[in-house]
């Protein structure tokens, strides 16, 4: 296989993570009654720390930071974002959620020009209302009680974008297991001591009712759902050691194209696992988000080469 061209070796390992992480995603059905968000991530990244430590420590890979308060502050957008998009699962698909994620492009050409001062030119501009559109068609607020709990997803693209723009001029020479790692202590710390303190304090019944996976304190679990979670963060670190040797072969502007596929192969999980079939109105939206996301990468991509 390796003797594949290094775009489409590294395009076929991104398409392989994302079918890995559609069908990671969706085993969060099977234990969001079990526990609350904050029990889920201090479980998952505990369990995935576990799997790449030993990894990491056989390798001789430094795993602290060369510049700590860089990665922490990355850490700290990323964590918010993933907060946000898993919290977003209750009340959507993955794939409507992973669509709200994949806004980040768009959000990532927003902040570049509003912080930097960068141009951007009408194709990039284009592709933003191209992909706002997708984003209103796969959410299609006004239908079916619409609550701002929806734009979860969303709210998460931003923070994805932010992460990534700092992860870009601030920690390029860390090491990617490194940044990792740290994400996963902080994310699980943060989990860890949201659910506790949601168990000692509960919210108001009329706010922990309206979101009770958001706000559910510690629970004790089954060893089933044990076995969901570590099946789950199995997936997820296969998922995530495929697309850091994806991305590492092959052009970064090439092989981002292929993380749209997610969008797919989330449906085709929910549809084998739920029986929920992708509506023709939420593949419209997300192929004009994956067509806006693509043509913002290669055109910022494109600027980057000729400056």
């Amino acid at each position: 296989m390796r003797s594949l061209p290094a775009e489409l070796y590294g395009g076929l390992l991104i398409l392989i993570a994302m079918a890995i992480l559609g069908l990671s995603d969706n085993l969060f059905y099977f234990i969001q009654d079990a526990m609350g968000l904050g029990q889920f991530h201090a479980i998952r990244s505990f369990l995935s720390a576990c799997l790449m430590l030993p990894f990491a420590l056989y390798m001789g890979i430094r795993l602290w930071p060369k510049r700590l308060y860089h990665v922490l502050a990355r850490t700290g957008l990323q964590t918010i974002s993933m907060f946000l998009y898993f919290g977003s699962l209750p009340i959507m698909t993955v794939a409507e959620a992973a669509a709200g994620l994949f806004t980040s492009p768009i959000f990532v050409l927003l902040f570049t020009a509003l912080i930097y001062r960068e141009p951007i030119g009408w194709r990039r501009i284009s592709a933003v209302a191209v992909g706002t559109c997708g984003v209103v068609i796969v959410l299609q607020p006004g239908q079916n009680g619409f609550h701002l709990l929806q734009l979860m997803p969303v709210a998460a693209g931003a923070f994805y974008a932010m992460a990534s723009m700092v992860t870009r001029r601030w920690c390029a020479e860390e090491s990617s297991l490194s940044v990792t790692m740290t994400f996963l202590f902080a994310i699980g710390l943060s989990g860890a001591a949201a659910s506790i303190a949601f168990g000692l304090s509960p919210l108001p019944d009329e706010i922990s009712q309206a979101a009770p996976f958001l706000f559910r304190g510690w629970m004790s679990l089954s060893l089933e759902i044990w076995g969901w979670m570590a099946l789950q963060a199995l997936a997820s670190v296969i998922a995530i050691t495929l697309l850091t040797k994806g991305y590492q072969v092959a052009d970064t502007s090439y092989v981002a194209i292929f993380e749209y596929s997610l969008l797919i192969f989330a449906s085709l999980w929910t549809f084998i696992l739920w029986g929920e079939a992708l509506t023709v109105t939420s593949f419209v939206g997300f192929v004009m988000i994956a067509v806006a996301g693509t043509i913002i990468s290669r055109r910022t991509a494109l600027k980057e080469a000729q400056s």
